[in-house]
């Protein structure tokens, strides 16, 4: 695989949203290919019970379904997550990384670290974790790490944080805004956009039923012909949660 044309080929991948494995996964299909993957990890309508991919009439948990594709027209790969950097920076200074936890921030407790960061208390902090969320900067953009709970002063993230990593903490934007822009964007590029698969987060899913913005941000997409689903995370170069990764077809 690792011979092929990354501009030709492009790859699918799908895993067991409860599995805890994606960064592994995600690490060895980059050691062993050129080709980009995009894709997401199944989930069970927030049961967080069983999830399942299938391939071949079977289905299977713990387990991840890889697809890879020869594309005649070509192909983009578009992240979008509706965040910008607040300059705030943690490092984080004490992870167990298996269990996607960290202990600490900036050689202080991780819950304690973020509060402080945010100037409240640590009590406030985990009512704060759904628009205040982590991100690893490449090239001025987030790939977002979402807090999950916090337990004492330890934080349980859904993607994991390797210790030494440089985060900065992150605040919302307007999700409809900043996808119908990112979208835009790609037409004023230029090209026919002929579908796209989207993998969407479940956390952007349910800020816009909470926002009561669902039909406005379908309203993006009315004619461009797609299919998708919401993740339990999200996989592009690693794994990610608040963000929609969709593979483009032009």
């Amino acid at each position: 695989m690792s011979l092929l044309d990354h501009e030709k080929y492009v790859g699918l991948v799908m895993a067991d949203g409860l599995s805890g494995a994606e960064e592994r996964l995600m690490e060895r299909i980059g050691d062993a290919t050129d080709v980009f993957f995009v894709g997401g990890s199944a989930s069970d309508d927030l049961k967080l019970q069983e999830t399942r991919v299938s391939a071949n009439g079977r289905t299977y948990n713990d387990a991840a379904v890889l697809l890879l594709l020869r594309v005649k027209r070509g192909f983009e790969i578009v992240k979008t997550q509706s965040f910008r950097s607040t300059g705030i920076g943690l490092v984080a200074t004490e992870v167990n990384e298996c269990h996607r936890q960290v202990m600490q921030f900036n050689h202080k407790p991780a819950l304690a670290a973020n509060a402080e960061a945010l100037s409240i208390s640590p009590e406030e902090a985990p009512a704060r974790f759904f628009y205040n969320p982590l991100g690893l900067m490449i090239a001025g953009e987030p790939f977002v790490r979402s807090p999950q709970h916090a337990e004492g002063n330890t934080i349980t993230f859904y993607c994991q944080i390797k210790e030494g990593m440089e985060l900065e903490i992150l605040e919302a934007t307007d999700i409809v805004a900043h996808t119908r822009d990112a979208i835009t964007a790609r037409r004023e590029a230029g090209g026919a956009i002929l579908g796209f698969i989207d993998f969407q987060c479940i956390l952007r899913t349910l800020q816009l039923r909470e926002e009561r913005r669902c039909e406005e941000y379908g309203a993006i997409f009315n004619d461009i012909p797609m299919i998708g689903f919401s993740t339990y995370g999200e996989e592009y170069l690693g794994h990610l949660k608040q963000t929609s990764t969709i593979l483009l077809f032009r």
